[in-house]
């Protein structure tokens, strides 16, 4: 009786000095939106669902959030934590965990993490905890992927800066200041250096020269166009005084970023090298599109001067061309009718109307030239409503009737282009639906669920392409079409098909083996808890558990999804056997001088077990993976970081 008396009130010592566990540990999050506490609306999880996924697809970035009612007295952040240690969370994965009637949060990041330590802190106390403080419980998730998102700048890591309730998007490490912003300063571009193989130096001087260039050109274009408008007149002259604004509104554009360059040394965050290389390259940009655009308005006239020298020789020239197509008229008219009886209306839609068109433009050309010709009788004259010369106004209204002309070619061509074409579509038809029905038999022998919507929708489009064809007036160019697209998504669904059997084939081949390691790997984690029951903790006893739910389901029908299943459930069980390895290490063996083995009994839970405690090493079990929930292959615990706090 007094040894028993002994034994039991050392158990009660140990189990008193290793504390009152927690209620309920951090669960694994098998979901990136976990909703324990029941306050997001319908629709509200979806929300930020969608918003994470931006996130993952802008940056990589994965953001897990969950809702509990409480913490159980541990601190936000070691909460957090402890559930991403659970979760198994990797260095790019970030978990957000709320107690709603704590009033309490949690941020956990890995040490690795992209993001700084401040550049979360900003975006976890500037944009999450006031939307917390107003019970905006989606909103804060929302946020915190949203700045998480912003962050990175559409490239991990450069930094969202938030300062002064202002959050500014910037790019490579440096903040905006609200006076550049207000001047017009916008971030520079993350697109590739196209100048990476020039010195920052030669880049400057490259910018410099085409600041003076475009200029200079700016300047000598004001000129023609004050000559070429007191020559040809305001209307042969109007594309040209476009050009030259817009061209004068890109040199100003450009001359602004040179003047953000030159402040950059008096700037309180002056510019980083990365940014002053993309400014330079953006100069170079813009004055070069802005004096293209003047050379190519310059030549024009100037070949209109050239024009002008020989007016009488181009305005002939011109009625022999324009004679020449308005004898096409006739045959193409008649071709055109020829195709309306043949082909169905569809066919010709993108040429219906074009024949109407051409001999319109070539009533217009006629006219202009008309015009050209009384312009040639007094050379030496000027007309009286625009100053402009007799010869000069002559060129002028050839080149329009020039124009005129050119299109209504084009028009005329078209006609007998889409003859040629739908000839040579009807003779591609038989061919193309051999092929296509021949890719539809191969995919229904293959047969399976995934391709059945691929089946269905190829034989309805090979079966309207027959439709199109055959008709009376057929639509040759949508039967090829349709045969195309057929045997396009049929292409996709059998390679898919063929890859999925391969996918089973393989893990078929590796399941055995998979199931043999797993459950090896749970029966020694099973021996090992089982024998030391005493001083393992709930996160190796979560983790074995997991482990033989995984097990057990690797028996499924899918041999696919066995494997995983398999492959996780070994992950678990040596998860599990390295943290019950840690818990025995962290416990204290007990001595007794009565003779009895005290620590063995405690340890193997023959005492501990019957009292329902365990011995805690009393300390958190911190750390971090590098595997999202579902993946395999275990973790390496490593610290975290985040913050947190009360709202």
């Amino acid at each position: 009786m007094r040894r028993l008396s002994v034994l039991l009130g050392v158990l009660a010592a140990l189990v008193l000095s290793a504390g009152i566990a927690t209620a309920e540990p951090p669960p694994r999050l098998a979901e990136r939106v976990t909703d324990r506490a029941g306050v997001l609306a319908p629709g509200q999880a979806a929300e930020i669902e969608a918003a994470i996924q931006r996130l993952r697809a802008e940056d990589g970035v994965d953001l897990f959030v969950v809702f509990v009612e409480s913490f159980d007295g541990a601190g936000g952040q070691d909460w957090a934590d402890d559930a991403a240690t659970t979760s198994q969370l990797g260095d790019e994965d970030v978990l957000l965990a709320v107690a709603v009637t704590d009033r309490a949060y949690g941020v956990s990041v890995a040490e690795g993490f992209p993001l700084s330590e401040s550049t979360v802190d900003d975006i976890r106390s500037e944009q999450v905890e006031p939307r917390l403080g107003a019970d905006d419980w989606a909103g804060a998730a929302v946020a915190m992927a949203d700045g998480l998102r912003t962050g990175g700048g559409g490239g991990f890591p450069t930094g969202l800066v938030v300062a002064g309730g202002l959050a500014v998007a910037g790019v490579g490490a440096y903040a905006l200041h609200r006076r550049k912003q207000a001047r017009g300063k916008a971030p520079a571009s993350d697109a590739p250096d196209e100048f990476g193989d020039r010195s920052t130096e030669d880049l400057a001087y490259r910018a410099s020269a085409a600041l003076i260039e475009v200029d200079d050109a700016v300047r000598t274009s004001e000129q023609e166009l004050t000559a070429a408008r007191a020559h040809f007149g305001d209307e042969a002259v109007a594309g040209f005084a476009a050009a030259l604004e817009q061209s004068r509104a890109d040199m100003l554009r450009a001359f602004t970023l040179r003047q953000r360059l030159d402040d950059n040394g008096r700037d309180d965050e002056p510019e980083d090298e990365r940014t002053q290389r993309a400014l330079h390259g953006e100069i170079i940009a813009i004055a070069a599109a802005a004096d293209d655009r003047l050379d190519a308005h310059v030549d024009a006239f100037d070949a209109m001067r050239g024009l002008e020298a020989r007016a009488p020789e181009y305005v002939a020239e011109l009625q022999i061309r324009l004679d020449a197509v308005v004898a096409r008229l006739p045959q193409a008219e008649t071709a055109w009718s020829a195709l309306q009886a043949r082909y169905a209306a569809t066919a010709l839609e993108p040429v219906d109307g074009d024949i109407a068109q051409a001999r319109e433009l070539l009533t217009a050309a006629a006219s202009e030239l008309e015009e050209a010709r009384a312009g040639l009788t007094a050379p030496g004259s000027a007309a009286p409503d625009d100053g402009v010369s007799g010869q000069a106004a002559a060129v002028v209204d050839a080149r329009a009737a020039e124009d005129a002309v050119t299109q209504a070619e084009t028009l005329l061509d078209g006609i007998a282009r889409r003859e040629s074409e739908l000839a040579d579509a009807t003779a591609r038809v038989p061919a193309a639906r051999a092929e296509a029905e021949q890719d539809l038999a191969e995919a229904r022998a293959i047969g399976g669920d995934a391709l059945a919507p691929v089946v269905a929708r190829a034989g309805a489009a090979i079966a309207a392409a027959g439709e199109a064809a055959s008709s009376a007036q057929p639509d040759p160019i949508a039967a090829l079409r349709l045969l195309g697209e057929a045997g396009s998504a049929l292409d996709a669904g059998i390679a898919e098909a063929r890859a999925a059997a391969d996918r089973q084939r393989h893990a078929a081949a590796a399941l055995e083996q998979s199931v043999l390691t797993a459950r090896s790997t749970v029966a020694a984690a099973e021996d090992f808890v089982a024998t030391r029951r005493g001083a393992v903790g709930p996160h190796a006893r979560t983790r074995l558990a997991e482990a033989r739910r995984h097990l057990q389901q690797a028996g499924g029908p899918d041999p696919v999804a066995a494997l995983r299943e398999a492959q996780q459930a070994d992950a678990l069980a040596q998860e599990a056997l390295r943290l019950a390895r840690a818990d025995v290490t962290q416990w204290s063996r007990p001595a007794s001088s009565t003779g009895v083995d005290l620590g063995s009994l405690i340890l193997g839970g023959i005492l501990s077990g019957a009292a329902g405690g365990y011995r805690s090493s009393g300390r958190r079990q911190g750390g971090g993976f590098h595997r999202s929930p579902g993946s395999f292959g275990g973790s390496s615990r490593r610290g975290r970081r985040g913050g947190g706090g009360r709202f």
